[in-house]
């Protein structure tokens, strides 16, 4: 049938429908319809204004965070203080607000592991940015806190949201798979005992776990439930778990695996939608990049059914006198995306 053109309004009682034909088998296939609801197969182009009547159905996109500290704006951090300005007693929460590379913002919560003094330093970009980062380029978001002036001191941070999960960073063991990494660079790793990453069951943040991931022993991790992943007990890769507040945590030297000073340390932990959690990590490559592989000895771990769990990041130092520690690069995923109604 060739174009009609109508003068007047077009009726129908049961909606209009969009449709392609095969020309081979002669199928139909509905494209789009018209009717009391509306469906689109394609990209909607609108111009002009919009009215919109009822909510607004939405995805959240499967990338809950994405930076680099090339490619994206300085991440902002609220005021350190709690009993005085630039002064926090251990536990003392802080909030951060990392940017995307476009622009997209990541809000996230943190607390201070030991105290932070005043002459602590705030976390924030540090040294010179170059176009394109090497393997032992010394610069990035310096979480380093008070480690210049305080052994055990650092940092709990969980990334995209709080400590108690949500549409924006909770993943429900079950439903999600989860993807989470990080790069590192310190140069001198001996400097920390603690740095890496993990996912843990949602509750609020208590100081007594990273010191547990700081001596790498089996106690009792605090949290119920968690997966870390990182440098524990000075330059050892290690992994610790705990499965329903056992009591006392798995730790697992990974071997040979360790991280090299002035070097980037790239971490990741994998969680399928069953729950089981792997590990890779790769040294000496530009930051996000370089090909993972498993430690030489991993540890099996499965977060139950059900869980919500949330991606982490943590620092605790071995010295008074500890030297930069620079976060670089950090990616998150989580699929399926999660829809919720505005």
């Amino acid at each position: 049938m060739a174009n009609t053109t109508f003068n007047g309004s077009v009726r129908s009682e049961n909606g209009f429908k969009k449709i392609t034909k095969n020309s081979t088998t002669g199928a139909i296939t509905t494209n789009s319809t018209y009717d009391t609801n509306a469906s689109v197969g394609g990209t909607l182009a609108v111009t002009g204004d919009t009215t919109l009547s009822g909510s607004l159905t939405r995805q959240t996109p499967e990338t809950i965070f994405k930076y680099n500290y090339i490619t994206c704006a300085a991440p902002i951090v609220t005021n350190l203080g709690n009993s005085g300005d630039g002064v926090m007693a251990t536990e003392d929460k802080f909030g951060l607000l990392f940017f995307g590379p476009n622009n997209e913002m990541y809000p996230s919560t943190a607390i201070s592991i030991g105290a932070y003094t005043a002459v602590g330093k705030t976390p924030q970009l540090d040294g010179t940015v170059p176009a394109t980062d090497t393997a032992t380029t010394q610069a990035g978001f310096d979480i380093q806190m008070d480690t210049e002036s305080a052994a055990a001191t650092g940092v709990e941070m969980v990334l995209a949201g709080g400590p108690m999960g949500g549409n924006n960073n909770g993943f429900t063991v079950g439903t999600h798979t989860a993807a989470f990494e990080a790069t590192f660079n310190t140069p001198d790793w001996s400097d920390y005992d603690a740095c890496g990453i993990g996912f843990r069951k949602v509750e609020d943040f208590n100081d007594g776990h990273v010191p547990i991931l700081d001596a790498a022993s089996a106690g009792d991790g605090i949290y119920t439930d968690f997966a870390a992943f990182g440098a524990m007990g000075d330059t050892n890769l290690e992994i610790m778990t705990d499965l329903n507040d056992s009591g006392t945590s798995t730790s697992t030297d990974c071997g040979a695996s360790v991280p090299v000073d002035g070097q980037n340390l790239r971490l990741k932990i994998d969680v399928s939608a069953a729950g089981v959690v792997t590990y890779s990590f790769v040294v000496n490559t530009v930051a996000g990049a370089g090909t993972l592989a498993a430690p030489a000895t991993t540890a099996a771990f499965t977060f139950d059914d059900g869980d919500v769990i949330v991606p982490y990041i943590f620092t605790s130092s071995d010295t008074a006198a500890a030297d930069v520690l620079w976060l670089k690069d950090v990616s998150i995923t989580r699929t399926p995306s999660i829809s919720y109604t505005n």
